[in-house]
């Protein structure tokens, strides 16, 4: 690359015809608009492009074709007066059909789209107004619990049960509480108590499983009074188990001494 095209390509080459004063920089020579520029056009012309879907199915007025609800356009945004402090939208787009110009119209105050020119809209099962298949469940739900007397004394009934469950079991805590805080040195007393006691239990199967010969962090388990004899049970089928497996080891040995190394 020669110097005249590598200073071309860093973009500080100025051409000959170049006059700051008509194209003010390089970008208005070769004619090409800024996103600020761009942006100061779409203001004067107080429009957006926006991408617009079809809120619902529309037949052409240019052919006659059906377009569904669901097809996205890129319309022209504008605004369209006030529904007192609501803003008022039209698009304006073009139906892919036959080309001709289709504009649609915001409605604040019912909450839905108008279509001005170039469509009609096509009646459809959830049309809100007469003979209209959309059913309010929370307004049916309303009217049939305010007509029903029982049903709301039931639930009165049952408000009122649960309101005095939790008030007694809240009243039980606090008493508890307040018992405890009244008498702490007692209370204190009564849990050293207990831990001395379980100490001296655990010393004691300790104790006991040493002299069984149980070593190796193996404990001893409280006796149960259900069953009186499972410990002793286990014990014996421990021991038996360690004999038989220590007669097992013991004719292995010999086997392998009596046989011939050669």
């Amino acid at each position: 690359m020669s110097s005249l095209a590598a200073v071309g390509a860093d973009g500080y080459y100025y051409p000959p015809d170049y006059d700051g004063n008509k194209h003010r920089s390089l970008r208005g020579y070769n004619k090409v608009q800024s996103t600020r520029k761009l942006k100061t056009q779409k203001k004067e012309k107080a429009s957006l492009v926006v991408r617009f879907e079809m809120p619902y199915n529309v037949s052409c007025c240019g052919c006659g074709k059906t377009i569904a609800k669901g097809v996205r356009f890129n319309a022209e945004k504008r605004q369209h007066g006030a529904y007192y402090t609501t803003k008022i939208w039209t698009f304006r787009m073009k139906t892919p059909c036959c080309k001709s110009v289709m504009e649609i119209r915001t409605d604040p105050k019912n909450t839905d789209y108008i279509v001005v020119e170039g469509a009609k809209r096509m009646a459809a099962a959830e049309d809100r107004g007469e003979g209209s298949a959309v059913i309010d469940l929370a307004s049916e739900d309303a009217r049939a619990s305010s007509s029903d007397a029982i049903e709301a004394l039931e639930r009165s009934q049952q408000r009122r049960s649960a309101a005095a469950r939790d008030e007694s079991e809240t009243a039980r805590l606090m008493h508890r509480s307040a018992a405890n805080a009244r008498d702490d040195y007692a209370a204190n007393r009564s849990l050293r108590a207990e831990n001395r006691r379980r100490r001296k239990r655990e010393t004691a199967l300790a104790a006991e499983g040493e002299a069984l010969g149980l070593r190796g962090g193996v404990r001893l388990l409280e006796p149960r009074e259900d069953e009186p004899g499972a410990g002793s049970f286990a014990l014996l089928r421990s021991r038996r188990r360690t004999a038989q497996a220590g007669k097992e080891a013991s004719r292995k040995r010999t086997r392998i001494h009596s046989q011939s190394i050669f």
